[in-house]
């Protein structure tokens, strides 16, 4: 039997979907998945901590941790103590690391704004509105 076809059943498909494009970028940049999600994470959010990204990424502190240590070996990021809470560091990407943010987030773009030409502005603002509702 089939399985009928659902609206969260597309929606997880094409989440999916895009997942996959943001690694494949991220991986013809050279740069790993891990670091692409800290990277897109912190140019939205400078300053959050390992567990704040740890949350977005769905995944633990310690693999945060030995992903944002070998960022930082690799001058992408830098850390400062929060002088609210000596106990936690904020996170921020260095120049070079805000370049490589950039790039990829414009590569990303140039897709959205083909899936835009494709079904309309009107027509992508009624489903990003019917989505919002979920």
């Amino acid at each position: 039997m089939p399985k009928r076809k659902t609206l969260m059943r597309a929606v997880a498909k094409a989440r999916y979907a895009w997942q996959t494009y943001e690694r494949d970028i991220a991986l013809a940049e050279g740069i790993p998945n891990s670091y692409r999600i800290v990277f897109m994470f912190l140019l939205r959010h400078p300053g959050a901590n390992q567990r704040n990204i740890a949350e977005f990424a769905g995944v633990t502190t310690s693999a945060v941790n030995q992903v944002v240590s070998s960022m930082l070996a690799e001058d992408y990021l830098r850390k400062e103590i929060d002088t609210s809470d000596k106990r936690n560091s904020k996170i921020y990407l260095t120049e070079k690391g805000i370049a490589i943010a950039e790039k990829l987030y414009a590569k990303l773009d140039v897709a959205d704004d083909a899936i835009t030409a494709m079904i309309g502005a009107d027509k992508e603002a009624e489903l990003i509105a019917f989505l919002e509702q979920l």
